[in-house]
């Protein structure tokens, strides 16, 4: 079962380390997810401090059994009240009093059965066959596990460390995409889909934007750039807001078209500009895990993110890449490789 905690810190480090002082767990035990980074704010003024949530595993509780309904007992009947007796009248006569009947034979009672006995006095039929008096029940062999050997003492008096098993780690490589070619009718019918969606798309949004197509770079995929004013509210937080244009763009195709055609939206070359900060970050935190011998989890991603980062790493000697979690929190993680330490 999982959990998580929120705490606030100086910055996004500071907070991280108050969770897991708090918990009394390592970094590689919990799942971090930055909710706000904070502000330093100018000479202290209009700070806000970081937060984050941190999750981490807890065993779960055993299920406690029902408690026995107790069902309430009807209540005894009273017995109804005596009828009272009417006044008789002065000149009718007194009836005469019965004759005493003969009293009733009693009945024989049943006898109660008798309890079937174990032992050989009684002659009354038994269920279970009593033991001999010589019987002596055998000894069930039961196989034990082989005796655990204690790690022997120095003359110190000091135990030796045993080797710390290491759990092997499948590095995260990306494969290559198998590109499929597209017609040329079919790729001008895309082109017209795309552009007359993403068009009507930025009229809903209240956004003025010019959709163009770029040059075609591989067969199987076209390329859109939006082009206006003020592009930031169609780039959103991190590129969100220019992902899920590109995804609802991709549905379109998909729905329409019979072949499949890999659509990508670009807007001021912000996706360039991204792929160039997340090497520059993959790189900062691999050298961070050279140092410290310790794995480091990166911010949630999507794919075409994680994809840049374990491209950036593959030919980084020290440390390897792999993903975990599911979407859309799945991330990637940048551990030490242990098998370049052994061969240096």
């Amino acid at each position: 079962m999982q959990k998580y905690i929120e705490t606030t810190g100086e910055n996004r480090d500071a907070a991280i380390a108050a969770a897991l002082k708090q918990l009394g767990m390592d970094r590689d035990d919990v799942s971090v997810e930055v909710l706000d980074n904070g502000k330093k704010g100018f000479l202290g003024i209009g700070a806000t401090p970081a937060r984050v949530r941190v999750t981490y595993e807890v065993p779960d509780e055993p299920v406690k059994a029902p408690e026995p309904v107790h069902t309430p007992v009807e209540k005894a009947e009273k017995p109804a009240a005596p009828k009272a007796e009417k006044p008789r009248h002065a000149d009718k006569p007194a009836p005469a009093p019965k004759a005493d009947k003969p009293p009733r034979a009693e009945k024989p009672r049943a006898e109660k059965p008798q309890k079937l006995s174990i032992t050989d006095a009684d002659d009354t039929p038994r269920l279970v066959k009593a033991a001999p008096a010589d019987f002596v029940p055998e000894k069930l062999e039961i196989e034990r596990p082989p005796r655990r050997e204690r790690p022997r003492r120095e003359r110190g008096g000091r135990r030796e460390r045993r080797p710390r098993e290491e759990r092997p780690i499948t590095p995260s490589v990306p494969k290559e995409r198998e590109l499929i070619p597209v017609s040329e009718e079919c790729m001008k019918k895309a082109e017209q889909l795309a552009t007359d969606f993403i068009t009507g798309l930025l009229e809903k949004m209240g956004v003025e934007g010019q959709v163009k197509t770029l040059p075609q770079v591989d067969c199987d995929q076209l390329r859109l750039e939006i082009s206006g004013s003020d592009m930031g509210p169609i780039i959103g937080r991190r590129g969100d807001t220019l992902d899920a244009i590109q995804y609802l763009g991709s549905l379109v195709l998909n729905n329409a078209l019979d072949e499949h055609v890999r659509l990508s939206v670009n807007t001021e070359n912000y996706r360039e500009k991204r792929a160039e900060s997340l090497e520059r970050l993959a790189r900062k935190m691999a050298m961070k895990v050279v140092k410290s011998h310790r794995s480091m989890t990166l911010e949630p991603m999507n794919p075409y993110e994680r994809r840049i980062i374990h491209a950036a790493l593959q030919d980084f000697n020290g440390v390897t890449t792999y993903s975990t979690g599911t979407e859309p929190g799945r991330r990637v993680v940048i551990a030490p490789d242990n098998s370049y330490r052994n061969r240096s």
